[in-house]
């Protein structure tokens, strides 16, 4: 508890003064309100540090679950288009105004949002927005800036398709995802080619409006000039078709996938299971588990295969968190000889921590790891802006972050065993492989039932 008292701060909430744990310094978060333009876009301001900077994230409440099922693509492809051109600036004007304002502007399609965001001083923050809103607003979405487009992504996609590592991912996705987009995150190699300019303008007529939209403005700022800048920058766009709730089908199976590659030298593989989100009451005692399992370079797995693979090995097991769709993945790449030994030691840890509790020791390590992981996250802008989104994501309070911490540090042993007796069984689990078949069917043999 000394670690926990020194580490302690106060941050203010929506007005209201709550405890949050951050590293041994001033508090990132001084407070953050919440408001709403009549178009519907939401607007958060989120007052962090004492540099005189904002970051703006205009996160668009669209991405690759509104993909249609002939354009698995379109998404990312549409969020390309929009740093092409706009009605007024050509894509080298969008590039010199932002090396101007001394920022680069991303724009980034995900699987339930895009987000559009830069940085800058907070004297040029109207600026900065302007320049958002135009990109976001105004996007020229012509033959020529389409043709850049796609050429640029089909480039990506076939470096992409070439890692075998990726592939891997999209096997072992295609299997818990098996009716949807997120299943199909690089199977569009075919169809990419014949996306058409129309698709795109579909998509960007159908989603991108105010009322999908969310802004967060982070920084050290004055609050009432800053709100005074997006009401005037953003009051007249057009409020649009407010998203509506998608459903999520995920399949908890017991399947093994082998994409063969003769004569690879490594194998690459995923194993993992459909899991709880962030608003479950157990996800605290799940992400300790997580890293005592694999979560980081100290944990049981790291340890096991730096054993087997006689080099250090970093953490490989994650949390990928969504609302309705989250899952815990182990990712490992390994000499093809050790790959049944590396999934041994996966589902030899997972069976282990079914049966016994982790040491005082082991435990204390845990949680401190995943409190500094979780400072870690709230110790820049751009963290801060994306716990707001999680929160914002899965509906839950200001306390679920600035609690977080505390419910981290008071998690006992026989949760972390109760999380992966209910929540990471082996022999649920689907697992998906790349690698010179030859080599690593035989080394699975001895690991059967627990491997399919």
């Amino acid at each position: 508890m000394k670690l926990l008292t020194a580490l302690a701060a106060t941050v203010i909430v929506a007005s209201a003064t709550v405890p949050i744990l951050l590293h041994g310094q001033a508090p990132m978060i001084e407070h953050h309100r919440s408001f709403t333009l009549k178009n519907g876009l939401k607007v958060t301001l989120v007052h962090t540090g004492v540099e005189k900077k904002a970051l703006v994230s205009l996160v668009l409440e669209t991405g690759e679950i509104d993909e249609p099922a002939f354009g698995p693509g379109l998404a990312s492809l549409t969020a390309d288009m929009l740093l092409q051109g706009t009605v007024s600036r050509s894509a080298q004007q969008i590039v010199s105004e932002s090396a101007t304002l001394g920022t680069h502007i991303s724009v980034q399609a995900g699987p339930i949002s895009t987000t559009i965001t830069g940085e800058a001083e907070t004297v040029r923050l109207p600026r900065l927005l302007s320049l958002i809103s135009d990109i976001v607003r105004h996007p020229l979405l012509d033959t020529a800036c389409f043709g850049r487009a796609l050429r640029g992504a089909i480039h990506v996609l076939d470096s992409t398709l070439a890692n075998p590592a990726n592939l891997a991912r999209q096997q072992w996705r295609a299997i818990i995802f098996p009716d949807g987009p997120f299943g199909r995150p690089y199977s569009y190699a075919a169809t990419f080619p014949q996306l058409l300019l129309g698709h795109v303008r579909n998509v960007y007529d159908d989603n991108y409006a105010a009322s999908r939209t969310h802004l967060y403005v982070s920084g050290s700022f004055d609050d009432a000039a800053a709100e005074n800048s997006v009401r005037d920058i953003l009051s007249d766009w057009k409020a649009g078709t407010p998203p509506r709730p998608r459903a999520i089908q995920m399949a908890t199976t017991h399947e093994l996938v082998i994409v063969d590659k003769p004569g690879l030298e490594r194998a690459f593989a995923w194993i993992g299971v459909p899991t709880i989100d962030a608003s479950n009451k157990d996800y605290a005692a799940f992400e300790v588990a997580d890293m005592i399992i694999g979560g980081d370079d100290g944990s049981r797995v790291a340890n096991d295969i730096s054993s087997i693979e006689k080099t250090p090995r970093l953490g490989s097991s994650s949390i990928w968190t969504r609302k309705g769709a989250t899952y815990w993945v182990d990712v490992l790449d390994v000499r093809a000889e050790h790959a049944g030994a590396a999934l041994g030691a996966v589902v030899g840890e997972l069976t282990a921590l079914q049966k016994e509790t982790p040491s005082d020791a082991e435990l204390l390590r845990a949680r401190r790891r995943v409190v500094q992981s979780f400072q870690a996250r709230t110790d820049s802008r751009d963290g801060i802006v994306a716990q707001l989104e999680l929160a914002d994501e899965h509906g839950l309070a200001d306390s679920w972050i600035t609690d977080y911490p505390k419910r981290v540090m008071a998690v006992s042993a026989d949760e972390v065993r109760a999380a992966v007796r209910t929540y990471l069984d082996p022999q649920k689990m689907a697992i998906a492989i790349v690698g010179d078949r030859s080599v690593i069917e035989p080394q699975l043999e001895k690991l059967r039932p627990l491997i399919p």
